[in-house]
This record gives structure tokens, C-alpha cells and sequence, in this order.
């Protein structure tokens, strides 16, 4: 619909018509310009309905000849895609931009199509003789053209697009447009009539096949090649054609087609009172927004407006291109280079990843000579990665400044002398949305090698704005060439001019600079095709120590850390959240519930509370610490409370969450000091909880005290006021019989200290019985030390020659004498200088007493693992240094520690945070639980595939969806018809977006054996064994003479070699039950099938070497069929009914290729000449024989159950290509021709024909009756049989015949695996493009084998 200031505009516009003359006052509203011609019922003439679809056509004969151009025609062509042709119909759409091949009126060529429109569609055309449309016509005519005051219409030809949908049969946006052929008898004019909101599409959607369809063209071709394109015709402003006009009413177009003389072209109007435009608007968003993209908006500014892309888009606001979305770059090269001409048949094609700034670029076709001195033009390396450089912090790109329109001077200076300049001319978007460049290099640079191998290392360039539209950089640069050990040093001079729109609120960019990152730079010459590859990753506004994770680059979710990564980055979830994908399906860092999942390290007396990234831990109440320890308050339920004094609360037995030891002021605000340095959980974070503070002393009480009459006592064993109660005795030591003892590991039982409330307790180190009558030791008791006390570090409460030390393994702190005394640190006592030799007991039990020579007396020694001053010994610190702590950790004060971004996994190492199990996820992937193995994998996010470890990439669309395919790959369907994927072509690996160049024998002719030669196929350059060799042309070997002119019978649990005059027979090989075998002559093998012991096995003709060939997943393979050309074994199994083959060089490489409708396959056979397969199937309610193409499609019956009965083996004729059986039930051997299916008896009335085989113009075959192998000649005349000895059961199977001929052709799965990836198989198929098919294979990642019965 046409905007407010649009519909203003239209209202100037006539107004400056009606104050220009009173002679034409609302003159152009009475000629109804702008309204449609309609053919009135009663008419004179007829109308022409065009049928529904997308390339149909109506021819009409014109009643007088009309004008084009200089040109005469008597037929119209009225054609579905909104083109008029003269004289030829054209029906399809061509995707290609003016001038057609075609003499033709465009009103609005596109792609349209109304296959399945409803009945307000049309496609109509009349020729219209009313004299009220003439009239209309002719006024029109002589209004808009001075020179045609006298015309009159004879005829008016109207053709109309009403309601058209487009491709592929859209109909969500509809267009409604027409045209109409004014003529008399000499001239002609055209009126195009675009109705207001009209033009709602402009393109077809092609799915991505090819490139993107040309937006709507407007104009005229003539029959010389002359064309003219109106306004916008092919971009996106073609939907304005509605809005704007040449004759004073929107949407309204009127031109003189003829006469034309030549060197000329159509007309416009040329009355002054048409002026379509005031100039006090030509600056205006009002008269100029349809200048800007449609996803842009136009912004006024005091002189002229200015375009800005839209969010999710982003250019100069008269080009936008989508955010993250591909965009290809396509250019043309002239000029000289070191005195020789530049190509011009070079074309560059850049292909832009512009979510990571990753631009590849191939030049070609190039000499060796031309191709190896322009990789030292790099400015063709970096002007697209400027224009697409990754955005950090917001600073604009090459395209955000410049649309894809400036131009690009550069200058080089080489340090040898040599001068080169490169002037580059963006054009901006061609019709297929390419970028398209001209590229003018004149100069000299250095020689090097084509097959040098050039490096230039990441660097940063600076650019400075000039002025708005012009930057300028000046960069020095080495590349090193490091085969020639050889340092090429060199100037860029680079200049950027552009048209620059700055609004209002913007400022001046000049004098400013930005700076741009150039990395992971390839600048290669591949002789083999010719081209130039160079690529390049690119940011701007970086700093020289910008990474992804601090230049803004990194874009990652809440509770996750930005990890640098190669040229990129991760992000990894906090340490205490892990990585989900929420409702949307994207990756966020969510809390774990330590406490819920039983992960936290609270102390069993307390309560867990979960917080976001961790837990606190909270005492219950009776216990007292920091949570993850909790002391027992012993003295709650021995506080006797005095009646309480009016106006205060009433007190309760529960503590105080902070018990303060000190009863003065001062104290107290010392205390609050300390609290504020140490802060402590509140063990009642909840407000209702609140625990009324209690006036007596009792509240006070140390927990090593008792409190009588509201006065506190310290425990027996316990020193101090009452308040504050230090263990008397030291480490190691009890309190017994009113002094302190060693406590020794085998020590006693010991009476319990009991009060006068009769409330025993027992020493430390000792339990209390059930009857509460004996103290019994504990061995765990030095875990436990002074576990009862407040920690050191949150009360103050050490011995003055103690210090509060760190106990790792107690996770608190606890005193420590000082040397030179012993105690529990709540008391330390200075040593006397007794020996420990006379009394060993000052020494701590994790101590020795040892002699020191030096001092002439023992001293205390903490042993190994401990340190202290031996008499009080407390564990060694963890680590001295950071060598001691391993990868990714420093040493704190004794304790080892994770470096940042880092967290120490269940085997206690520092591993980077979000770590799984043993391994570490790639980016996209996130750590998953495998309950049923117990544990944890990395696997990819929905959308994404690939590699969990190193990486997952998301799922592009389908190549035949979109056409995302990188240089060098091609769109391929899978082993699914229904789906495609990119796949490198021959001669490049990689994953089909992003393709490299692979080594081959060209470039490196070591790869060929020595009997070997590289060749050209279609699956690229391969080495190929030279004639009397054979191999996969790395490894040639020489065909061996091999015996010949003997049969191979397969006798059950025998294999028996057959001469074939019947002498000498021997047996080869034994076997448990082999039915079906098969030769290969290439190496001279025979392989069978053991339904007994489930195996396909194969020895050398002699039966030497024997070797196991498929040995899991088979069951009964009743047949074998070898293709030598292919190198391919294919084997019928009864027991699972399938046709399954698997490579020769490599039996891993196996598939099903038949699983469907299948009963008792029995026989098969394989003609690879034909390159067609045969079976049997002697299902005996409906057998069969049947053939497929060699890689299982085209499946086809060729006998049923008319003509077969108990059909066995089969043999197919090298030279004829008939396919011969033995069928125990008709008791004949047959042969068919499958093209014309014709049959022919080759003998009948037999007995029991089972393996049958062909040589030498005879039929050999097996009888299960008379136990001879049979012979007939192929005229039918029986030959005298073979007996020969059994050695084993009494029946012969399969068969087959070593003749001296062995075939040596090619084939394209003969070499490499035909170049099939992904673990899958060549086979065979001419019916397909590339005459292979890559079959599936259980190894193959890409796509998935059907189960049996699909």
C-alpha cells in the first residue's frame, strides 16, 4: 500500500499540474490514466484466457500489423510470465537479465505462475476496436507527447496480469498489472498500468536450486538486441514501479515504441505539464524513500535523507543484506602484470561465511607463470574481507559503509624495486545478488615459484577516514617463502572512496581510525585447475591484543565463561552450572542443585541451601560453625534462666546464632569488627526464625563449660573463666585421673567424667557406652581433634604462643604451639629440655623421637607426609611450588589451586570448566548421562552434527533447499532421494561447505606405484595399474599366470579341482557345508560360502593360504558372485533373505543391497560388463529369478513362477549377456536375454541340475541324482559327463571355471572406492550422473541403513 507521504506526493503532483494550465485542469483525472482497460461483454472482438500454469502461451493474429522499434509483426504472443513476444512464443522463464533473445514488451517479467490460483486469477489479452477506448487512448497520447497533437488510435491491444501468484505456485502475495499496445498506422506507443498496491512480490522462489531468480523487469527488446529498462526494473525498487511514473500519475507509464530509427531508443513523454517531481522534494524522504531498501528506513536530515538498514539487516541503507547470511562475490580481470597481458578469460568467484568473516576466492582459468605472481597481489586478498569483516564493539564494516559500491586503489612497493597497481570497481549487487567487481592490475612483482609455498603470518592493518567516504591505510608486510628460505617485504598503500551519508546525529568520522584484523591468511596456485585460492578470516575494530572473548566477538548466555578458541571461542558454563537447551532449543547455563543431587559438603548436622552457582550451608539448631562443620552446643540443655523481667521476652533454651565469649562493650564492637573481616553464615537466614537474645550468664557459656546458678564452670580437663575454655592437655594426650596421659593406640577403656546433673562425657578420642558406664577409644580420634571447638579464624581464641593454622583434611583452621612449646594451641606450655629419649611422650604421635649427633640428644621428628616442630605435627602442605600441583594449577599458601576458567574433574586435575568426564566437549556439544553404561559422553545440540569432541557445525539446510554449497563442491542426493548434501568433488576433502585441495598423483607423483600411471576419471586424477599389473595403483602387482582350464565343484564339505577332461581330480580346501562359490581371476583365489560355519572363506587355486573373508553378521550365504572388475563379492543369504556385497580390498566395507521380498535366495550372478546383477529364488509358492543394477536399484522380475519352478545357480554368457539356470523343478537349464527377455532351452529332461557354470562354448552343471557333472554343448548336443571322486557327502553344489581369459577394464569404483567418503561403498550404476553410487554402510555417520522389510 503506498504511504502517507506517497499519496501527498501524488496530491503535488496534480496540484502543480492544475497551476501550471487552466487547459489541462483535472485533465489527466478525465482521461482515466491510471484505471485498467476491461473488455465489456457485447465488445467488438473477443477476449483470450491464458490457461493456468507457469509456462503457458496464446498467440493472436493481428488484424493490421503493428510497429516495434523498425520493425513489422502480425503475431502476438501473450506468455504466463508477464512478457509480451512478437512473432515467437516464449513460454519458459529464463533466468538471465535484458536484452531476451526476443522481440518483446516486459510489463513485468518474472516468474509467475498460477497452477493452482483460484477463480479471481486471470491472464487475459484482447485486441479492442471501441471507439471509447480508442478515444481514451488517443487522449492520452496526445497529451503526454507534443508531437502528437493529431493523433488517433486504430487499434489498442491490451494484455492483462490479474491477481498472478509465483513460483512454485505461490499464492500468498498476489500482482495485478497490464499493458496496453497503442497504434495507428505508422506508430505505436505502450502504456504499462501498475494499479496502487498492485506489485506485492517480485521474485519466484526457486528452493535454492541454482541462483536466486532476477527481480521483475520492466522494458522493451528489440529484434536488433536494443532494449530499454525502466526505473528499477531488476532490483528491489521494481515494487516502486506502482508508485512512481514519467507521466504525472502513479504507477502510470507511457513510451513511443515506433517509429525508432536506428542508433535510438523508446521515447518518454516530453510535456511539461507531466513533470513528475518538485524540486523542493527531490531531497526528501517524501519524494525519494522508494531510493532506499525495503528493509531500511529513510531518515530526513536538514539538507537531503539518508537510509539505514533495518534490524537483522545490514548496509548502506540503499543495499541490506541479511545478517549471517552467504553472499558470493563475482569479478573480472584486466591489465598486464610483469609485462604479460592478464587473462581476461579470468574470472574471481569469492564465496563470503559472513557470521565468522571467513572469505575463500578462486581465480582462474590462470598460467602457471600469471597465477603464481598474483598471489602477491593482495589487495585481491583483502578487499572482500574488508567489505565483510566481523563486527566487534559495533564498528561498521566495508558493506555497512559502502553498500558494495566504491572503488579500491591500491599501491605496492616491494623492497626489490617493483611497483604494482591495483584499481578495484565494486558495482554492488548484480541481478543474481553477487557482488560484482572490476579488477585493473598494472605493474611488476617479484618472481616466485609456482609451487612456492607462500606464508603470510595474521596481521593487523590500521585504516584512517580522510574524510567522510575516503579511508586510507598504509601497511608494511613480509611474506615468507620458506622452501627458499627467502623474506619478501613490502608496502600496501591502500585508498577506499565512497559516497558517505552521514544524518544529522552523526558525527564526522574524519581523522578517526579503525583497526582490522587479517588472520588465517592461504595464498595457493593449484596448476592442476588452473586457479588462484586465497582465503582469509577478517575482524574490524580489534586491538592488537583483541581476541574473540574481549573484542566483543563472544556471544555468550548468563552463567557461562568465554573461553578463546583458535580464531574463535566457546563458552563453557560456570563452575556449579551446567549446560541445557532450553524451550527454544538454545544452549543455556542453568544452577545444579548441589543439594538436591547430593553433591554439596555440608556437615551432617546441617541443612543445604541451593543458591545460583553454589550452596550454603547452614548449622541446625543445637550445632554451632560454619556449615560445613558444626560443633555440638552441649550446654543448651543445662541453661537454667531466671523468671523473666517485665517488658522483656520470654526466654527459650535455643542459642543464640552468635554467642559472644565477651561480656564488655568494647569487646563486643572488637567482635563485630572481626565479623565484618571473617563473615559467617547465618544459621536462620529466615526472618521468622529470629532467636530472642537471653539476659544470663548461662547464654554465654563456653561449650566446654557447664553453667550452675547462671555461672559457668569449665569442664574437668578445661582451663579458663568459663567463658573461654582451653583443653589443658596437648596433642595425643587425654585427660584422665586428674592429669593428662598419652593416648596410645591399644589404650584402655577409661572411666566417664560425669556432673553433678549426672551427664557424662568422655575424654577426647573416646565413645561413651550404650550404659554410659565406659569410655571406649577411638581410632578415628586424630580426624577429630578439637573438632568441638570454634575454629581459630572466626574466634580469635589461640594461646598467645600459638598460631591458627589451616588443617586441609579437617577443612578448618586449628591452633598450633609455636616451637619451642607444646599444648593443644588453646594452652601451650614452654618444653623443658628433657629428651624425648627420656620422655618420649612430648613427642607427637605422627612424630619420632630420633639422636641428632649434631645437638649430642634425641629430638622430636615429624614424619614423612607432616611437618611442625615434632612436637606438634600437622600435615605437610599440599605443594611448594606450581610444579607440584600439575597442569593448569598454582600453588596458594601450601594448596594447590585451578588456574581460572578452570575446575579439578573426579580424578582431582584442573581441567578447563565444563569438562565431561575424561574428555572435553567441542563447541556446540554439551556433557550427557548414559545411565545404562554410567557414564558421561559429549553429544551435539539439536541442529548441530559432526564431531562431539572436536566440534559440532550446525545442519544446514538441504543444498537443493538452499544453494549453500562451498568452490568446489557439489549437490548430491543421499542414500535418501528425498534428501541432498554437499559433497567435495573429486580431487578436494572436506565437508562440502568449505572444500581442500587433496593430494594427488599429478602434484605428487609418488603417490603412483611404479607400474602404475595417474589418470583422469570421474572420480578425479587416480593411479591406475598399468596393463599386466593389477592393484589400487599405490600397490601394483603382477598378474600371475595362473593355471586354467579346470572346474571347481564345491562337494559340501569338500572343494574339489575338476579338470576339465575329468583327470586328476583332487581336493583343494575342506569346508563344513560350502553351497555357493566363485572365482577371482585377478588374483587367483576361489571363495565360498560355509552355511555351517557362517562364514564366506577363500584360498588360492591350489587351496594354499587360506583366509577368512566375512566372518559376523551372515547366516546362510547359499550363493557367491564375484565382480573382478569392481573388485566387488556379492553373496545371496538364505537365512536373513538379503543381497548384501562387500569390497575385495576392504571386507569392512559391506551393504545390503536387497532386503525386501525376498523368500530363499539361492543362485546369483553378476555380469560387469552389463554392470547388472541376477538371484534366484526358489520360494516354492512363487520362485523367481531376478536383476537389479549392480548397486541394488532398478529392480526388476525377470522369471516368475510361469517359467521357473526350484530355480538353483546361475551363469551369465560373457558375449551374448544371457543369464542360464538350472532349475531342479522343470528339470531344464535355460537361458534368458534380458533385454528382450527371450528364452531358450539349452537341455531338458534332466534329473537335478544345481550349480551350473560356461567355458568353451559347453554348459557344465551339477546332478544331485547321478551324481556326475554334466555336459551339453550350446547347441544342445549332450557330452560325455564327469564322475568324479567324492570325498566327503554325496551330492556336488555350486561350481565354477578358471579359464586363461581374465578381463582388465576399468571401472569407477575400481580405484579408491571410486572416491566414495563417509564409510561407504562404490558401486556401480551408469544410470547415475557420476555412473556410481556411495552405498550406505553400518559405518556410515551420514546416513542411516534401513532395517530389513523397509
Amino acid at each position: 500500500m503506498p504511504t502517507f507521504g506517497s499519496k501527498l506526493l501524488a496530491c503535488l503532483l496534480l496540484s502543480s499540474v492544475i497551476l501550471v494550465s487552466g487547459q489541462f485542469e483535472h485533465y489527466l483525472d478525465s482521461l482515466r490514466a491510471s484505471e485498467l482497460y476491461e473488455f465489456e461483454d457485447g465488445s467488438l472482438g473477443s477476449i483470450h484466457l491464458l490457461p493456468k500454469g507457469d509456462s503457458e502461451t496464446i498467440v493472436l493474429q493481428l488484424e493490421q500489423p503493428i510497429h516495434f522499434y523498425g520493425e513489422q509483426y502480425e503475431q502476438l504472443y501473450i506468455n504466463t510470465n508477464g512478457i509480451l513476444t512478437f512473432n515467437s512464443e516464449f513460454p519458459e522463464y529464463l533466468n538471465q537479465p535484458f536484452p531476451l533473445e526476443y522481440a518483446s514488451i516486459a510489463a513485468f517479467y518474472s516468474n509467475v505462475d498460477t497452477s493452482f490460483s483460484d477463480e479471481g486469477t486471470s491472464i487475459s489479452l484482447f485486441e479492442s476496436k471501441e471507439q471509447s477506448i480508442l478515444d481514451r487512448a488517443s487522449s492520452l497520447v496526445r497529451y503526454a507527447f507534443s508531437s502528437q497533437s493529431e493523433f488517433e488510435a486504430r487499434q489498442v491491444i491490451v494484455a492483462t496480469w490479474r491477481n498472478v501468484g509465483y513460483f512454485d505456485s505461490k499464492t500468498d502475495r498476489l500482482n495485478t498489472f497490464q499493458v496496453a499496445l497503442i497504434a495507428n498506422e505508422q506508430s505505436t506507443f505502450v502504456q504499462f498500468i501498475y494499479p496502487d498496491g498492485g506489485l506485492n512480490w517480485l521474485q519466484g522462489e526457486t528452493a535454492g536450486l541454482g541462483l536466486p531468480d532476477i527481480r521483475a523487469q520492466a522494458g522493451f527488446v528489440a529484434e536488433d538486441g536494443r532494449f530499454y529498462t525502466l526505473n528499477g526494473s531488476g532490483s528491489e525498487n521494481a515494487r516502486f514501479l506502482s508508485e512512481s511514473t514519467n507521466l504525472g500519475v502513479p504507477g502510470v507509464w507511457l513510451f513511443e515504441v515506433a517509429p525508432i530509427e536506428n542508433e535510438q531508443n523508446v521515447r518518454s513523454p516530453d510535456n511539461a505539464e507531466s513533470l513528475t517531481e518538485s524540486p523542493a522534494l527531490a531531497l526528501s524522504c517524501q519524494a525519494h524513500a522508494h531510493q532506499c531498501h525495503e528493509k531500511a528506513e529513510c531518515h530526513d536530515k536538514a539538507e537531503g535523507y539518508c537510509c539505514v538498514c533495518g534490524s537483522g539487516f545490514y548496509g548502506n541503507g540503499k543495499s541490506c543484506l541479511a545478517n549471517d547470511q552467504p553472499i558470493r562475490v563475482t569479478g573480472t580481470l584486466t591489465g598486464e602484470l610483469n609485462k604479460q597481458p592478464v587473462s581476461e578469460e579470468a574470472k574471481l568467484q569469492s564465496y563470503v561465511v559472513t557470521s565468522e568473516g571467513r572469505t575463500y576466492t578462486t581465480i582462474n582459468p590462470l598460467t602457471p607463470e600469471l597465477g603464481a605472481q598474483l598471489r602477491l597481489v593482495l589487495p585481491l586478498l583483502t578487499t572482500v574481507p574488508w567489505l565483510f569483516a566481523k563486527s566487534v564493539g559495533g564498528v561498521a564494516n566495508g558493506y555497512q559503509l559502502t553498500g558494495g559500491v566504491y572503488t579500491h586503489v591500491s599501491r605496492l612497493q616491494f623492497d626489490s624495486g617493483e611497483n604494482l597497481h591495483v584499481n578495484q570497481t565494486f558495482e554492488g549487487l548484480n541481478y543474481w545478488d553477487q557482488l560484482s567487481v572490476k579488477i585493473e592490475i598494472y605493474g611488476e612483482v617479484p618472481a616466485v615459484a609456482a609451487d612456492a609455498v607462500l606464508i603470510l603470518p595474521d596481521y593487523v592493518e590500521e585504516y584512517t577516514f580522510e574524510r567522510p567516504g575516503e579511508l586510507k591505510s598504509v601497511q608494511v608486510l613480509n611474506i615468507n617463502i620458506t622452501e627458499e628460505q627467502r623474506v619478501l617485504g613490502l608496502q600496501v598503500e591502500q585508498r577506499i572512496l565512497y559516497r558517505s551519508c552521514l544524518r544529522d546525529d552523526e558525527a564526522d568520522p574524519s581523522a578517526t581510525k579503525v583497526l582490522q584484523k587479517i588472520s588465517k591468511v592461504a595464498l595457493d596456485y593449484v596448476e592442476r585447475d588452473q586457479a588462484l585460492r586465497i582465503g582469509a578470516m577478517s575482524k574490524v575494530g580489534v586491538t592488537p591484543e583483541s581476541n574473540a572473548c574481549n573484542d566483543g566477538t563472544a556471544d555468550c548466555v548468563e552463567n557461562s565463561v568465554c573461553v578463546p578458541y583458535e580464531d574463535t571461542y566457546r563458552c563453557d558454563c560456570y563452575h556449579g552450572f551446567a549446560a541445557q537447551l532450553d524451550e527454544r532449543g538454545v544452549e543455556v547455563c542453568l544452577d545444579i542443585d548441589e543439594c538436591a543431587t547430593g553433591s554439596h559438603v555440608c556437615d551432617e548436622n546441617a541443612v543445604c541451601d541451593n543458591t545460583e552457582g553454589g550452596f550454603n550451608c547452614y548449622c541446625t539448631e543445637g550445632f554451632e560453625g560454619n556449615g560445613y562443620r558444626c560443633l555440638s552446643n552441649s550446654t543448651a540443655d543445662n541453661i537454667e534462666y531466671p523468671p523473666a523481667v517485665e517488658g522483656q521476652a520470654e526466654p527459650t533454651s535455643e542459642p543464640s546464632p552468635n554467642p559472644s565469649p565477651y561480656p564488655d562493650q568494647g569487646q563486643d564492637q572488637e567482635r563485630e569488627r572481626e565479623d565484618d573481616q571473617y563473615p559467617q553464615p547465618n544459621p536462620y537466614p529466615y526472618p521468622e526464625e529470629q532467636i530472642p537474645q537471653h539476659p544470663d550468664e548461662c547464654y554465654r557459656c563456653s561449650k566446654d563449660a557447664d553453667c550452675y546458678q547462671g555461672r559457668c564452670t569449665c569442664h574437668e580437663g578445661f582451663d579458663g573463666d568459663g567463658y573461654t575454655c582451653t583443653n589443658i592437655c596437648g596433642h595425643g594426650e587425654v585427660w584422665e585421673n586428674g592429669r593428662c596421659e598419652p593416648l596410645l593406640l591399644e589404650r584402655h577403656d577409661v572411666d566417664p567424667l560425669c556432673d553433678a546433673l549426672g551427664e557424662c562425657r568422655c575424654p577426647y578420642g573416646y565413645e561413651l557406652s550404650e550404659d554410659s558406664q565406659r569410655c571406649t577409644y577411638v581410632q578415628e580420634f586424630d580426624g577429630e581433634r578439637n573438632a568441638d571447638l570454634i575454629p581459630c579464624d572466626v574466634d580469635e581464641n589461640c594461646h598467645i604462643n600459638a598460631t591458627c593454622n589451616w588443617y586441609g583434611q579437617e577443612l578448618r583452621h586449628i591452633c598450633t604451639c609455636q616451637p619451642g612449646f607444646r599444648g593443644d594451641g588453646y594452652n601451650c606450655d614452654p618444653i623443658s629440655d628433657d629428651s624425648c629419649a627420656i620422655r618420649p611422650d612430648i613427642c607427637d604421635v605422627h612424630a619420632d623421637c630420633v639422636y641428632e649427633e649434631h645437638l649430642g640428644k634425641s629430638e622430636c621428628q615429624c614424619q614423612a607426609g607432616y611437618t611442625g616442630n615434632g612436637f606438634n605435627c600437622q600435615l605437610a602442605a599440599e605443594c611448594q611450588s606450581a610444579e607440584h600441583c600439575g597442569e593448569n594449577a598454582f600453588c596458594d599458601d601450601g594448596v594447590c589451586r585451578c588456574q581460572a576458567d578452570f575446575e579439578r574433574d573426579v580424578s582431582d586435575r584442573c581441567v578447563p570448566a565444563g569438562r565431561c568426564g575424561s574428555v572435553f566437549c567441542g563447541s556446540n556439544a554439551i556433557c550427557k548421562w548414559d545411565s545404562a553404561e554410567g557414564v558421561q559422553y559429549c553429544d551435539c545440540l539439536d541442529g548441530y552434527q559432526g564431531d562431539a569432541l572436536t566440534g559440532c557445525t550446525s545442519k544446514p539446510l538441504s543444498c537443493h533447499v538452499l544453494n549453500n554449497c562451498g568452490i568446489h563442491a557439489t549437490c548430491e542426493p543421499t542414500e535418501d532421494p528425498a534428501n541432498y548434501e554437499c559433497q567435495c568433488i573429486a580431487g578436494f576433502k572436506g565437508d562440502g561447505y568449505v572444500c581442500i585441495e587433496e593430494q594427488n598423483c599429478l602434484n605428487n607423483p609418488t603417490l603412483c606405484d611404479m607400474n602404475a600411471q595417474c589418470r583422469s576419471t570421474n572420480s578425479g586424477l587416480v593411479c591406475v595399474c598399468n596393463q599386466g599389473f593389477f592393484g589400487n595403483g599405490s600397490l601394483c602387482q603382477e598378474r600371475q599366470h595362473q593355471d586354467s582350464d579346470f572346474l571347481i565343484v564345491s562337494q559340501g564339505v569338500m572343494i574339489a579341482r575338476v579338470p576339465l577332461n575329468g583327470r586328476n581330480v583332487r581336493p583343494i580346501s575342506v569346508a563344513q557345508m560350502a553351497i555357493g562359490l566363485d572365482k577371482d581371476c585377478v588374483e587367483g583365489r576361489v571363495y565360498w560360502g560355509d552355511i555351517s560355519t557362517k562364514k564366506i572363506v577363500s584360498t588360492k587355486y591350489d587351496g594354499t593360504d587360506l583366509r577368512p573373508f566375512i566372518t559376523t553378521d551372515i547366516e546362510s550365504p547359499e550363493g557367491i558372485a564375484i565382480d573382478v572388475i569392481s573388485r566387488r563379492l556379492y553373496w545371496a543369504d538364505s537365512a536373513k533373505d538379503t543381497i548384501e556385497v562387500a569390497s575385495l580390498d576392504d571386507p569392512s566395507l559391506r551393504a545390503v543391497i536387497i532386503n525386501k521380498q525376498l523368500v530363499n535366495p539361492r543362485g546369483i550372478a553378476v555380469d560387469p560388463y552389463r554392470e547388472k546383477l541376477f538371484w534366484s529364488d526358489w520360494d516354492r509358492e512363487s520362485p523367481k529369478i531376478e536383476m537389479s543394477n549392480l548397486d541394488g536399484t532398478g529392480r526388476e522380475l525377470l522369471l516368475g513362477k510361469d517359467d521357473v519352478t526350484l530355480p538353483n545357480s546361475l551363469v551369465v554368457l560373457e558375449n551374448s549377456g544371457e543369464v542360464c539356470y538350472a532349475d531342479a523343478g522343470t528339470k531344464k537349464v535355460e537361458c534368458i536375454e534380458p533385454q528382450n527377455r527371450q528364452i531358450r532351452t539349452i537341455s531338458n529332461e534332466l534329473s537335478y541340475p544345481f550349480g551350473i557354470t560356461f567355458t568353451h562354448d559347453q554348459f557344465y552343471w551339477t546332478d544331485w541324482t547321478t551324481k556326475k557333472v554334466e555336459i551339453v554343448d550350446s547347441l544342445g548336443a549332450r557330452q560325455t559327463p564327469i564322475q568324479p571322486p567324492f570325498f566327503g557327502s554325496h551330492k556336488m553344489y555350486g561350481m565354477t571355471v578358471v579359464e586363461q581369459h581374465c578381463p582388465q577394464y576399468q571401472s569407477p569404483c575400481q580405484i579408491s572406492n571410486g572416491g566414495c567418503t563417509d564409510s561407504r561403498l562404490c558401486l556401480v550404476n551408469r544410470q547415475a550422473p557420476s555412473g556410481k553410487s556411495c552405498k550406505c554402510t553400518s559405518a556410515s555417520t551420514g546416513c542411516t541403513v534401513l532395517a530389513p522389510g523397509y
